[in-house]
């Protein structure tokens, strides 16, 4: 009898203290999503004033506080892209879709990341996505048909056109 109720107040005590300590873990993960957050608006603020060093600090904080943000992810990306390593970009682009495959924003800035490294069948594959997620159009699917559309352009400009090819070997 007494082992029962001694082992009645072990279970007790500890469910309540389970209990006790999934809420404060809850309450911590959504403590530290706020400070990703408010981490990720600085950043953008310091991205916009092109202190790159500074936003992929910030964005970095971000992921220690939240490693799934994907809003910091994005703007790792955005921030290498800036200073010229779209590769790194891209690493961190496929980190967000990783953790959120339909993300609009990251599908959008993968694809202009695409485009600079002249992988037309990525970059359109994205689109494609893009068009299936936005049935009824989206600023996302706008801004990657434009893109497309003046990628495509600028590599017809580039491409010699056959009759100056036949005039060149004339010559």
């Amino acid at each position: 009898m007494l082992v029962s109720k001694i082992l009645l107040v072990v279970s007790v005590t500890v469910g309540f203290a389970v209990g006790i300590s999934t809420g404060v873990s809850a309450n911590t993960a959504e403590k530290y999503q706020k400070v990703s957050a408010q981490l990720v608006a600085q950043a953008n603020a310091v991205f916009s004033t092109q202190e790159y060093e500074g936003a992929k600090l910030l964005y970095e904080r971000a992921l220690v506080a939240a490693p799934a943000n994907i809003s910091a992810l994005i703007g790792l990306g955005r921030t290498h892209e800036a200073e010229g390593d779209v590769g790194k970009g891209l690493k961190y682009y496929r980190q967000a879709l990783e953790i959120e495959p339909n993300d609009k924003y990251a599908l959008e800035v993968q694809t202009l990341a695409f485009l600079k490294r002249d992988m037309t069948d990525k970059a359109d594959s994205n689109r494609d996505k893009l068009a299936r997620l936005c049935a009824k159009g989206c600023a996302a699917l706008d801004v990657v048909d434009t893109a497309i559309a003046a990628y495509k352009v600028s590599k017809a400009a580039e491409a010699p056109s056959t009759a100056a090819l036949a005039e060149n070997n004339g010559s």
